[in-house]
């Protein structure tokens, strides 16, 4: 299954097409330093490109998509936009957030552009090209090699792409790019994973890939799409963290993403955050691919990690000692009581009859993440 079909989908709205290119919208937004408007009254007038142009500006600098109110408070400062209400007019086929259907964002909420709504940017046709050029060397990658005994995809490196598309090492921020695209958009993948403390990465690659052998702009990218997931469906995936009732496997991450950003600004203080930082992206990761003997590894290596910031030697202590209030309580609770769970995956030998653990015996994201902020809340 590939990592983005976890995700649940949004149906684009609006026609994407009334959103003119942003080229002339004027506006670079650096995350460092205050807007610089090129013509305030050129932004007030178009806000819609402005704001998809601020969206990518940040994007093409940092490779990572910015908060909802990072964007707003430059933005207003720089020509009075009110970035939450243009938001809700842009189409969902161009700009994608963390808040629900219909609303508009608002704090740490994620704002991302799909394919389409990068095209529309200044600057955004070459990470467009990139993408599309990757698609087709993964397509004809995936007919050439066999996956590995047992598996039934193909992993393809970083490296392996990189060297596949011509794009040298040196040039990390495309790669990155490149990597956020595939993380993101839906064109076949059967997972990913990227390494905390480097440029390293890797994705799977499944048959379905085959549906984008061919595609060479946006419109083909699409009706790809269409052919492979049916006329009725959304290329639109929506926002990891957003609080959803779906199924499992739409589940998308398990980690908040506001969890990283908390211990990233504790650590370089009383703890060395590094194995913390690393043992929760690839809990987070393994979950979103479905690696279930992999996540309860993980999930029992992060109960067993954490003890010491709570003065306490083992997880046990940690239920039984820290003043919990009610409801967290239940929660640490549920995670002790997964240890022996989580013992099961990592020492039972091979029998006759099968392992019957799944992704679905995990314990929920809500306990965990209610641990994770106790642990950040130790680190500050």
């Amino acid at each position: 299954m590939a990592l983005s079909d976890q995700l649940p989908l949004r149906r684009p709205v609006g026609n994407w097409s009334t959103v003119a290119p942003a080229a002339s919208a004027g506006v670079r937004i650096n995350h460092r330093k205050e807007a610089t408007v090129a013509s305030v009254p050129t932004l007030a007038k178009d806000p819609q490109r402005a704001v998809l142009q601020a969206l990518y500006d940040h994007f093409r600098s940092d490779a990572v998509w910015p908060e909802f109110d990072h964007v707003d408070r430059q933005l207003r400062r720089a020509a009075k936009i009110d970035v939450a209400r243009v938001a809700v007019g842009i189409p969902e086929v161009l700009l994608v957030t963390h808040a629900p259907r219909g609303v508009a964002p608002r704090g740490h909420d994620m704002m991302r552009l799909t394919l389409a709504g990068i095209e529309r940017c200044d600057g955004g046709q070459d990470d467009v090209e990139l993408f599309l050029r990757a698609l087709r060397w993964l397509a004809r990658y995936e007919e050439k090699h066999d996956p590995e005994p047992g598996e039934t995809t193909v992993a393809v490196t970083r490296a392996m792409l990189a060297k596949g598309l011509r794009v040298p090492l040196r040039e990390a921020g495309r790669l990155r790019r490149l990597f956020e695209l595939l993380y993101w958009e839906r064109w076949g993948g059967e997972g990913s994973w990227r390494a905390l403390d480097s440029d390293n990465w890797h994705v799977r690659v499944g048959r379905d890939v085959r549906h984008f052998l061919r595609v060479r702009s946006v419109e083909d990218f699409l009706e790809a799409a269409a052919g492979w997931l049916g006329p009725d469906a959304s290329t639109v995936v929506e926002p990891r963290s957003e609080p959803s009732t779906a199924s499992l496997e739409e589940a998308g991450s398990y980690i908040d993403e506001r969890i990283f950003d908390l211990i990233k600004q504790a650590h370089g203080g009383r703890w060395d955050c590094t194995k913390l930082l690393v043992l929760l992206r690839e809990l987070d990761d393994n979950y979103r691919a479905g690696n279930a003997y992999a996540a309860h590894a993980l999930l029992r290596a992060l109960l067993d990690h954490v003890p010491p910031l709570f003065g306490q030697s083992s997880f046990t202590q940690v239920v039984n000692n820290y003043p919990w209030g009610r409801t967290d309580g239940r929660y640490v609770k549920r995670l002790a009581a997964f240890r022996d769970q989580a013992d099961d995956v990592m020492h039972r030998q091979i029998t006759r009859t099968p392992c019957l653990l799944s992704m679905e015996d995990m314990p929920p994201r809500a306990a965990v993440n209610r641990l994770l902020a106790g642990c950040a809340a130790q680190l500050t």
